[in-house]
């Protein structure tokens, strides 16, 4: 048993290294460039080693997308919970994202350079179209939550989601160009001073009438 476990373990941190030998290949040399040799020089392992764990390029690249993007949903999720108040989650989901990508630059990278083309170049990845599904419905049932509490008016939960999701990833894309300009902070609040413009209850407009004219 105790061998079993040991095999298994060192097996484990195989795979860890070489998904950390692909995440750093792909983020230098992008995935049209980059071959499973590389990774494997990367990895310090013989190729043939590493196809015992991957079959493809393709299968190396989408399995460390998933792996970075369930840590980060993991970590949103757990900084969403630890928060009472729609708009603190909205600024907890922003702020996890952005960080993450922060310590991850090499993730950053792939995720940003290949991961909309695996839509439309390839049958999406079957683990990576159940993990957005969740993320978005994830996000949705906090929307839905924000709802039943009267914090926002009733509007489509998934589109809302999605447009979280989407707005988030304008956030990173600006990171990694590197434009001085926008700074996350300021951007994180704008974002949701936007959706709370769109999703906000309607009643409060009255008020800022009423001090206009005053």
């Amino acid at each position: 048993m105790l061998e079993h476990m040991t095999d298994q373990s060192v097996s484990e941190r195989k795979r860890t290294s070489i998904l950390e030998a692909a995440r750093s290949v792909f983020s230098r040399k992008a995935y049209a460039d980059a071959a499973v040799d590389d990774v494997a020089e990367q990895a310090h392992i013989a190729k043939g080693t590493l196809y015992l764990y991957f079959k493809s390029k393709e299968e190396l690249y989408l399995a460390a997308l998933v792996s970075d993007l369930r840590a980060m949903s993991a970590d949103a999720r757990s900084k969403m919970e630890e928060v009472s108040g729609f708009r603190e989650k909205l600024r907890a989901f922003f702020e996890v994202r952005l960080d993450y990508c922060r310590l991850h630059e090499n993730f950053l990278r792939i995720y940003l350079a290949e991961y909309g083309t695996m839509f439309v170049r390839a049958p999406l990845n079957r683990e990576l179209a159940q993990l957005v599904r969740e993320n978005i419905r994830y996000v949705a049932q906090v929307v839905e939550e924000a709802i039943a509490r009267g914090e926002i008016r009733r509007v489509s939960a998934p589109a809302t989601a999605a447009a979280i999701f989407d707005m988030s990833r304008g956030l990173i894309e600006r990171r990694l160009l590197g434009w001085k300009e926008f700074r996350a902070q300021d951007e994180i609040e704008f974002s949701i001073d936007l959706l709370w413009s769109g999703i906000g209850l309607r009643s409060k407009a009255p008020a800022r009438g009423r001090s206009r004219r005053g």
